[in-house]
């Protein structure tokens, strides 16, 4: 019998009450523009301006894509990709509930390595590493 496992984690786990103060030193460290997924309830807060703010006077170039939608729709994805490769982001961070943090990561791996969504369905059909990820959760379903 062949046992076989992969563990993957994240390189940093930040948890706390007011952890999105410190986006823009995480995202400091990872590169200079940053494509922000989000939906557009969240976006239209006070705490997504002030996340968005933070970031530009840590001198990072924001992209923002708000059109993330319940379960993110391949077609939603592709738009966002489409938008983001012209921006060229060498992260993505991805703000609010589930569908936002998966779109980011669909971002991720679609900028990186292109083709379609459904080029990846299965395991191990990603080539290797992806744009870098922050992933910054706003609800307690994900």
């Amino acid at each position: 019998m062949s046992l076989f496992a992969a563990v993957r984690l994240p390189r940093e786990i930040l948890f706390g009450k007011g952890q999105r103060h410190v986006v823009p030193t995480v995202a400091a460290k990872l590169g200079r523009r940053a494509l922000v997924c989000t939906d557009e309830r969240f976006a239209a807060t006070v705490a997504f301006a002030e996340i968005v703010e933070a970031l530009e006077c840590a001198s990072i170039d924001v992209l923002v894509h708000d059109r993330v939608l319940p379960d993110v729709p391949r077609d939603t994805v592709a738009v966002g990709v489409e938008m983001a490769r012209e921006f060229a982001p060498d992260m993505v961070i991805g703000i609010g509930g589930g569908s936002c943090l998966d779109m980011a990561k669909c971002a991720a791996l679609l900028i990186s390595h292109g083709g379609l969504l459904q080029d990846y369905y299965g395991e191990f059909k990603v080539p290797g590493p992806t744009l870098p990820l922050i992933a910054v959760p706003t609800t307690a379903g994900t």
